[in-house]
């Protein structure tokens, strides 16, 4: 612009060529070429125009420019003229200079009208005498600030609608003061007052005496240091104002800064409570039936044995023989679906009670693969500790051992190689079983250990009620251990438990 400025045909303009020019208007438009901050100057009753590189871009890449440079400016803005001229005529009569923030005015460039925002003071230059001779414009174009404030205020209101939608509580928790934010509708659950911030500890008084323990570890665990930051739990809040319960499933998620520490806590909660009610009766009548059907398949599970030990000191055809053995193990399924349900129902009603005894871990391993041998042809490695004793009860560890195995052969066709290690420290035994099929999906790891979740993958659809690995988290946690998985698709799984060691 100062090598457009220096050889334009100023003569052919009202204020003549530069030598002629007033020191003010030389200083001015001195100051406006050497600064990088947009600037535009209008000289003299005629407005003729100058700016500098940092303002150009503001005219676009056609239109404006260069024709603007001396350029009349009534001449130049005719479709904004109507607008800015008020504010010249403001300033060149002595007035106080203007403010405008994120202010629209759309102008012509790039061949069309556009929609241009800025944020913009008028300011006097007086000349030699100490009388207003023009109008510096300071000048910031704020078109995409204005535009992405826009586009966020849109994009909130469609979130809001789509929370209002789904009638859901949101709350934002600060982890340094323990204060939160919610929507009025998680106030109203809660039945706390509407201020803007809200302490956590009322909040939690008014979950279920029985599930504040495991809420409060919960949101320990996601903002503790190192953590993953997720957060996904149901449980019971009753209304201190009327005593209305209300089942609530709470998914959240912990932001942490550099310094490994969490900042910000946030996340929804969603009423469960039709669908938690309904979750009741279902587990009411699979009590019912799973009790109902224990007899009659009790007795013909031993209707069964009796006949299998008969075929074999007997003469009987090769068929019959057939038949009974295939009789045999659909019945041993459906004795084993039984089983899973009676236990279910043993965990809801708190009856899945424990008889601890000391063992040898590796002996109870070896006992459920070399069982499982016997009509399969897989491949166990173990490794670790084989003199390890844990003080547990033998039956429901075995039960959990051969689901893990069970899965590990079921969810790798392809490969028949399973590696089981155990490891310990000064207070927990681990056992691992690692497989080489399939994998799972990430987004279906949060929920294996889920009542009735069943993992289909790859095309692969696997029989089963998805009660195994529930069944084997309840009794891992009844012993104080923690259960886990990890996989990726195609590279296998690896599920894990462990056990207090008693000394």
């Amino acid at each position: 612009m100062g090598q457009l400025t220096r050889s334009f045909n100023w003569a052919e303009t009202v204020i003549g060529s530069p030598e002629n020019w007033s020191q003010s208007l030389l200083t001015t438009v001195s100051i406006i070429l050497n600064s990088r901050f947009p600037m535009f100057l209008w000289w003299g009753p005629e407005l003729i125009q100058f700016y500098n590189d940092a303002y150009r871009p503001s005219l676009g890449n056609e239109g404006k420019h260069p024709t603007a440079l001396g350029q009349r400016g009534e001449h130049c803005w005719p479709e904004i003229w109507p607008v800015i001229m008020p504010l010249i005529d403001q300033v060149m009569s002595g007035g106080e200079s203007t403010w405008s923030e994120d202010q629209l005015i759309p102008i012509y460039r790039n061949n069309r009208l556009e929609d241009v925002y800025w944020t913009f003071s008028y300011s006097r230059v007086n000349d030699e005498s100490g009388k207003p001779a023009g109008v510096l414009v300071t000048c910031n174009e704020t078109t995409g600030k204005v535009l992405a404030y826009n586009t966020m205020l849109q994009t909130k209101k469609e979130l809001e609608f789509a929370i209002e939608s789904a009638e859901l509580g949101t709350w934002d928790l600060d982890p340094a003061t323990n204060k939160f934010i919610g929507n009025d509708r998680l106030k109203s659950w809660f039945g706390l007052s509407f201020d803007d911030e809200i302490d956590l500890d009322n909040a939690i008084n008014v979950i279920a005496e029985e599930d504040r323990e495991r809420v409060t570890a919960a949101i320990n665990k996601a903002i503790e240091k190192g953590s993953d930051g997720n957060y996904n739990i149901v449980y019971t809040i009753i209304n201190p104002k009327n005593n209305e319960q209300r089942n609530v499933k709470a998914k959240g998620k912990a932001i942490f800064g550099t310094d490994g520490n969490a900042y910000r806590f946030s996340g929804i909660l969603q009423d469960v409570t039709e669908e938690f009610q309904l979750q009741q009766r279902k587990d009411e009548f699979i009590s019912v039936a799973s009790h109902e059907l224990k007899t009659p398949i009790t007795t013909i599970n031993a209707s069964m044995q009796i006949l299998q030990s008969l075929i074999k000191t007997e003469q009987v055809s090769d068929k019959v023989s057939l038949f009974v053995n295939k009789a045999g193990k659909n019945l041993s399924k459906l004795v084993k679906l039984l089983d899973d349900l009676l236990n279910v129902t043993k965990i809801q009603q708190g009856q899945l009670g424990l008889n601890k005894t000391l063992f040898n871990l590796t002996e109870l391993i070896k006992d459920c693969y070399e069982h499982v041998r016997l009509d399969d042809n897989h491949e166990f490695i173990l490794n670790g500790d084989t003199e390890l004793m844990v003080y547990a009860d033998y039956r429901r560890i075995d039960q959990v051992m051969v689901n893990l195995i069970n899965n590990a052969i079921k969810y790798s066709p392809q490969s028949k190689r399973i590696e089981i290690s155990i490891e310990s420290d000064n207070e927990f035994a681990k056992v691992s079983v690692r497989d080489f099929g399939i994998g799972i999906n990430p987004d279906k790891l949060p929920h294996l250990f889920d009542r009735y979740y069943r993992v289909d993958a790859l095309g692969h659809q696997f029989s089963g009620l998805g009660l195994g690995l529930y069944i084997s988290a309840e009794i891992i946690k009844r012993h104080d251990g923690k259960i886990g998985v990890d996989s990726a698709v195609g590279d296998g799984s690896n599920f894990w438990f462990t056990l207090p060691i008693d000394k």
